[in-house]
């Protein structure tokens, strides 16, 4: 019985990997083909984003999770604690280098339409859809609760592997950035019990973090990361991760049990 709801949870899994792997394959014809414009590499981004989403929304529908997952009419519940996770679009706004001035509306407008399709694609699949069929078929306690969590947001950060460009530092550095982050934003749909609000801040965070590669073209090539680098960003999105145990403090644990069972 047991196996047949991880079924669900495998193959959703499998189908999130295989899209991805899709998605630098045909990146990879694109660059053979000498489409290396920033155009083509963001709207196949955003193609890829849309059929993440469908996908997605229609595994919720089917599962009936739409309230564990956030999307139904329950009213956004303690909204003081969205504020922090804008801490890190703060960081990368920071960090931002010089805004290229080429095609500058054009490219501004598709990278507005790409970070939102990111924004819903990865929390709609990720903590609506993975995140919520684990609670509902998995999860008996607040232990396993958090257990789940954490579990899910580790799927999401060794996700962020499939590109290996950084260098073996960049890439340990990548996992524990969207692990932090995803047990921080698991939580908060936990607590807040809205995916709508998460899915903006997501997108502000891609946004602020992406601006200064508008117009970069489909071959340009990422940095290897020195273990300092990687050490110096894991300990600024650690606070992330802290939060998020933080909150975990303000689940109401009965409440999810009535959302689920």
């Amino acid at each position: 019985m047991r196996y047949q709801k991880m079924r669900p949870l495998f193959g959703f899994i499998v189908f999130l990997i295989l899209i991805v792997l899709g998605r630098e394959w045909t990146f990879g014809q694109l660059l053979q083909a000498g489409y290396t414009d920033y155009i083509s590499r963001i709207t196949l981004g955003i193609v890829i984003n849309l059929i993440i989403v469908a996908v997605s929304y229609y595994g919720i529908q089917h599962f009936e999770l739409k309230q564990l997952s956030g999307l139904s009419q329950t009213l956004l519940q303690q909204p003081k604690y969205l504020l922090f996770p804008l801490y890190i679009a703060l960081l990368n706004v920071v960090f931002i280098d010089k805004i290229p001035q080429d095609n500058l509306w054009i490219n501004l407008l598709l990278l507005i339409c790409y970070c939102l399709s990111i924004g819903w694609s990865e929390e709609l699949s990720i903590r609506g859809f993975l995140q919520s069929y684990t609670i509902k078929y998995f999860v008996d306690s607040k232990k396993q609760l958090i257990v789940s969590v954490l579990v899910v947001a580790l799927i999401f950060g060794v996700m962020h592997l499939l590109k290996f460009d950084k260098g073996i530092y960049g890439e340990v550095s990548q996992v524990l950035y969207a692990t932090f982050i995803g047990f921080m934003f698991g939580v908060l749909l936990l607590v807040t019990k809205r995916l709508t609000p998460l899915i903006i801040v997501h997108a502000l965070i891609d946004f602020a973090a992406k601006i200064d590669d508008m117009g970069a073209p489909l071959d340009k090539t990422s940095e290897s990361y020195s273990l300092s680098a990687a050490v110096f960003i894991t300990l600024l999105v650690l606070p992330c991760f802290i939060y998020g145990w933080y909150l975990t403090k303000k689940i109401k644990w009965p409440s999810v049990v009535s959302i689920h069972s």
